[in-house]
């Protein structure tokens, strides 16, 4: 794996975190953008970068964590003055299907093993 690709997943892993759990609320109506699209977006992307920088990590069991986060960063919301929304969370489950549904079709519906194992010969 490339460390642009390492840098990159820190990178949206600490930039969502921080627009998700950060003071800014308020930057979300005044950008204009449709609060459950981002959260579909960025929990896609979430998953991307648990699955670049933990590459032995079963999908399903990232997407179960990335899940998790989503429910721990609405519960964290609740508790700094922001909006917890279950709407969020199931756009977060949304948007983490997506990617698994993504990463299979690019797999070729075939298990992490097999396809590396199928192009190595």
């Amino acid at each position: 794996m490339t460390l642009f690709l390492r840098l990159t997943a820190v990178a949206i892993l600490s930039v969502s975190l921080t627009l998700m759990i950060g003071p800014f609320g308020g930057a979300e109506a005044a950008s204009g953008v449709w609060d459950k699209g981002a959260h579909f977006i960025v929990f896609g992307l979430i998953l991307w970068s648990f699955g670049v920088l933990f590459r032995r990590l079963p999908r399903l069991l990232a997407a179960a964590l990335a899940l998790a986060l989503g429910g721990a960063v609405e519960i964290v919301q609740g508790m700094v003055g922001r909006d917890a929304s279950w709407g969020d969370l199931l756009a977060d489950g949304l948007g983490i299907a997506a990617a698994l549904l993504l990463w299979a079709i690019w797999r070729r519906f075939e298990p992490r093993t097999a396809f590396q194992t199928s192009n190595t010969r």
